[in-house]
């Protein structure tokens, strides 16, 4: 059995691939090669494993037991190699991750730099983008995510809290009424981010609690959290934004916090990831560092709002 662990691999990495072709070229060897493993396997077990036709393979019954199996043993070795790695000095592995687009605006890159620089034998592939991806089908170790989470089969760990700030240029208010409470809001016009709702919550900060809900209307609708902001700046209207993408903004002066006494509802970030072992090790690693980034840093400030990002 051992001599045909090799072969197992190979046929794996075709089930994934869908073809000879597809395959050999991930592994970096030749088609022939690629069928003379599958073959092998098929003698071996004295069972077909693949249908094979002109244009397309599809696995047989067998096939797909025996590649489900192929998969469970690669992913046991992969996590087996990655705990001896990362118990050396020098960790080694690579992780696909995706983020949202609006990270990349943010201190989530230089996090990321951070780990980079402390492991230097770590390979990190990330997709910045607000789709949300399955993460599953699409390969994906790991994804962070901003928001509520939906019930599913994924593992996850909430790494912080953050909250939104309702934004606007000062030449965008020049002339109007001076912002106090919600309702001066009234008149004014929204930018709106797609997924935020088109009525806001806003609660009151001070001794005396009390809720507010806000409803601006809007011209302008953008799928980025980015444009937004940009489109704020320019004095296009109000924008309700996370407080890591306007900080600095705001400190600068290029944007004014409008209810700096009222909180819109708070948001959590998250770490998720698919329920399987593969570059389980790795991804720990990782997801601590960042956790534990924004946690020093949020200590730092003390403004109990997440730095990581």
């Amino acid at each position: 059995m051992l001599d045909h662990l090799r072969a197992l691999a190979v046929f794996a990495r075709v089930a994934d691939a869908g073809s000879f072709r597809a395959a050999a070229k991930q592994l970096g060897i030749s088609a022939s090669v690629v069928s003379h493993h599958v073959t092998s396997l098929e003698r071996y077990l004295d069972t077909p494993l693949i249908y094979r036709s002109t244009r397309k393979l599809s696995l047989t019954t067998a096939g797909r037991q025996l590649a489900a199996s192929a998969h469970a043993m690669l992913s046991a070795a992969e996590e087996g190699f990655g705990l001896v790695g990362l118990k050396s000095a020098n960790p080694t592995g690579r992780l696909v991750v995706t983020a949202p687009a609006v990270f990349q605006y943010a201190r989530f890159v230089t996090r990321v730099s951070t780990f980079m620089k402390h492991h230097p034998k770590v390979e990190i592939a990330i997709t910045f983008t607000d789709r949300m991806i399955n993460i599953v089908e699409e390969g994906v170790d790991l994804a962070f995510r901003i928001g509520t989470l939906k019930d599913s089969s994924l593992l996850s760990r909430k790494l912080a809290d953050g909250k939104n700030m309702l934004c606007a240029a000062p030449d965008y208010l020049n002339g109007k009424n001076p912002i106090k409470t919600p309702a001066d809001l009234a008149g004014l016009e929204q930018i709106k981010v797609q997924g935020f709702p088109a009525g806001v919550d806003v609660t009151s900060t001070n001794k005396k609690p009390a809720k507010y809900t806000i409803r601006i209307p809007h011209r302008i609708t953008v799928d980025s959290g980015f444009a937004a902001k940009r489109m704020a700046e320019e004095g296009c209207g109000v924008a309700m934004l996370p407080d890591f993408l306007v900080r600095e903004t705001i400190a600068a002066g290029r944007l004014v916090d409008l209810l700096p006494d009222w909180s819109p509802p708070p948001f959590g970030i998250y770490a998720v990831w698919p329920d399987n072992p593969g570059t389980n090790a790795l991804r720990t690693l990782f997801v601590n560092f960042v956790a534990l980034i924004a946690r020093t840093e949020a200590d730092a400030d003390r403004a109990m709002v997440p730095q990581f990002s």
